[in-house]
């Protein structure tokens, strides 16, 4: 998130407004992360990430993986295209494309910057490596 803040603060807004957006950003995350709220009024739905389309995001299943990735407008994937509504007949299978073996939190936290970085460092030109970091999870290239 600094990423997004540090800029507000370097053209002069107030230290203490960032702040207050960053915590309300974090209330509005607390509680898209629900399972116990369904399908919210339509106008609510259209605008605002919701817990059903935040559930989404978090699935594993085929058709809702690089879904849904607004944090609290859902305006975004709309527009291009990366929206899709929760299917109840197919719920979110939560969890990531590859498990983690490993109890340890370092590599909890790390483990998928250390498989992009393996994932580039194998032999290939440089547009072919430079396509890990925007490829989907799932993409594999040849090696050939």
């Amino acid at each position: 998130m600094w990423v997004f803040y540090l800029p507000l603060a370097l053209i002069g807004f107030n230290p203490v407004w960032i702040g207050v957006a960053y915590a309300l950003s974090l209330v509005y995350q607390f509680f898209i992360h629900t399972t116990l709220v369904g399908k919210l009024p339509g106008w609510v739905e259209m605008v605002f990430n919701t817990p059903s389309h935040h559930r989404v995001h978090h699935g594993r299943n085929p058709g809702y993986i690089d879904r849904n990735c607004g944090g609290m407008l859902i305006i975004r994937d709309r527009l291009f295209g990366t929206f899709i509504a929760e299917d109840e007949q197919a719920p979110p299978e939560y969890g990531i494309m590859r498990p983690v073996h490993s109890n340890n939190l370092l590599i909890l936290w790390t483990h998928e910057y250390l498989d992009l970085f393996r994932a580039m460092a194998r032999p290939g030109n440089l547009l072919a490596r430079l396509k890990h970091l925007w490829k989907p999870p799932e993409w594999n290239r040849d090696t050939k």
